[in-house]
């Protein structure tokens, strides 16, 4: 792919199509002087145009410490990643990396959700619940198995919509707000057509970013992980997750680059973040022993809780759907909405706050060199 590629970005660097993201991006690395590493999807988009997961390195090829972000792991969600990425690529100095340390920015983890907006891939599965020792599965999300039956709505109408959240709601009531959390969004493993279902065997995402990560963490003894998303915190703002254990290597390198009050959970959105099971992270810590790796997830909030279960209710009500209907344009303007906002405000500010973010991980790779 070359940088002649033609796209369309809005005001604020925010692509309107897979492909139009993946030009701009491609470009700007290019144009930075990136070796570029490019792996195809086996699916096609909505156009039939070919789906990609890019990889853009810079740096030393014998690095010894990597700082690595990605973008597109739910596919939807990458629209905000690609842009907040392209835009730091287009204004951050030219200075080259110091002498041990490399950049690794990856496009596009799950390219068909990116291209189709679905936070999902081809196979409805929550790429970030997809990352376990199969054929082993976690054992069974028996809360989850309970509120199935009542998230797959026969209709996409406000009554369908309120039963559904009623049964949540006395769910929540008798179990408390964390049982609720593991149930809805830790991560289900029964239900193909389900919210959150993680899959039965690794998705081609999984295996594509595992070959890759082979090819660029060899001999890496440190990775400083940022994994761009929307939905979770302040509107417009970076709420920061990270899952490690207090006092390993990854909780105090993320202490170290992002603060006590970053890693604290404040403005959450959630009253009590689910116990995940299956994430993107554990691809890296497995892809090379003696790597230490620290990582973070960068939510950029979006709309209230609630608002964002509406989203999860209407993708398995999508998905089941045969033919165009004006409930399923409203569903899916409000999906859309959910985890991408054309407000411009929520746009400027994304592109605002994740480029700082960005220039901060670079500067703690720097640092790692004169360590």
């Amino acid at each position: 792919m070359t940088n002649e590629q033609p796209y369309s970005l809005d005001a604020h660097g925010f692509a309107p199509r897979y492909t139009d993201a993946r030009h701009a991006w491609l470009r700007a690395a290019t144009a930075r002087g990136a070796q570029i590493d490019s792996q195809r999807h086996p699916g096609t988009g909505p156009d039939g145009e070919a789906l990609w997961m890019d990889a853009a390195r810079f740096g030393d090829p014998a690095a010894s410490s990597l700082l690595v972000i990605t973008c597109g792991t739910h596919g939807i969600e990458g629209y905000a990643g690609s842009a907040v990425l392209t835009a730091w690529l287009d204004g951050q100095a030219p200075d080259p990396l110091p002498a041990g340390t490399a950049l690794l920015l990856i496009h596009a983890v799950n390219p068909w959700g990116f291209a189709h907006w679905q936070r999902g891939t081809e196979n409805n599965v929550d790429l970030n619940r997809n990352f376990l020792p199969y054929p082993a599965l976690p054992a069974p999300n028996q809360g989850y198995a309970e509120l199935h039956p009542q998230l797959m709505l026969a209709d996409w109408n406000e009554a369908e919509i309120a039963r559904a959240f009623a049964a949540m709601d006395a769910f929540r009531a008798r179990e408390g707000e964390k049982a609720f959390s593991d149930a809805f969004n830790g991560g289900q493993y029964l239900e193909p057509d389900g919210v959150f279902y993680g899959g039965r065997q690794a998705e081609c995402s999984n295996l594509a970013l595992r070959q890759l990560l082979a090819r660029h963490l060899g001999g890496a003894r440190r990775c400083l992980l940022v994994d761009l998303h929307t939905g979770i915190g302040p509107y417009g703002q970076p709420f920061i997750i990270n899952v490690d254990p207090p006092g390993s290597f990854g909780r105090e390198r993320a202490r170290q680059v992002w603060g006590d009050e970053a890693l604290s959970g404040k403005g959450s959105t959630h009253a009590a973040l689910a116990s995940y099971q299956g994430l993107m992270i554990d691809a890296f810590a497995g892809a090379e022993a003696a790597c230490e790796v620290s990582a973070v997830a960068v939510e950029f909030g979006t709309l209230e809780r609630r608002r964002m279960q509406r989203a999860h209710l209407a993708s398995a009500w999508m998905r089941r759907q045969q033919q165009d209907s004006e409930a399923l344009r409203r569903a899916r303007a409000e999906y859309r909405e959910a985890f991408i906002p054309s407000d411009p405000a929520w746009r400027s500010s994304v592109i605002r706050e994740g480029t700082a973010l960005c220039r901060r991980a670079r500067e703690a790779l720097v640092a790692d060199a004169g360590a």
